[in-house]
């Protein structure tokens, strides 16, 4: 009977540091990317690809915090009701990026093109990216402060 407690206590040894390997082994392969928005001090003046300028009170700010790069990160942005929000110096080819690595941000001039979502203060941000785990996806609720004094 002894024998047989050792050897259950073995096997439930072995099974806890191959389950403690395994996560310590996904945590370092992993990118953990977020978004959050960056308030300008002064409204940044973008030019943007049609020669126009605009200014932008806020930033949309990608950032790899994890410990390993991000692959094919996408970005889309939906007002509350779901509808896709477009940037204006957010071309189409622009997403996704091909690598984000640990520690990089990547902002994104919050200019919305379309007049409906410029007063507008909450969205969500969708996420996805590639990582050593895999596909990964994280979808973010947003609310932008006042811009104008």
């Amino acid at each position: 009977m002894g024998t047989l407690i050792a050897l259950c206590a073995l096997a439930l040894s072995a099974a806890t540091a191959y389950i403690q390997h395994r996560a310590r082994k996904r945590e370092t392969l992993g990118a953990d990317v977020t978004a959050y928005f960056h308030r300008t001090s002064d409204f940044a003046r973008i030019k943007l690809f049609d020669g126009t300028v605009r200014q932008a009170g806020y930033h949309l700010v990608i950032w790899n915090h994890g410990p390993a790069p991000a692959e094919r990160v996408h970005l889309a942005v939906a007002d509350i009701e779901g509808a896709a929000v477009e940037l204006a110096d957010c071309p189409p080819d622009e997403f996704p990026l091909q690598r984000l690595d640990k520690g990089a941000r990547y902002p994104v001039p919050w200019i919305p093109v379309s007049d409906t979502h410029r007063g507008a203060r909450r969205f969500n941000v969708h996420l996805r990216w590639q990582d050593g785990n895999g596909t990964q996806e994280r979808v973010l609720p947003m609310r932008r402060g006042q811009t104008n004094v």
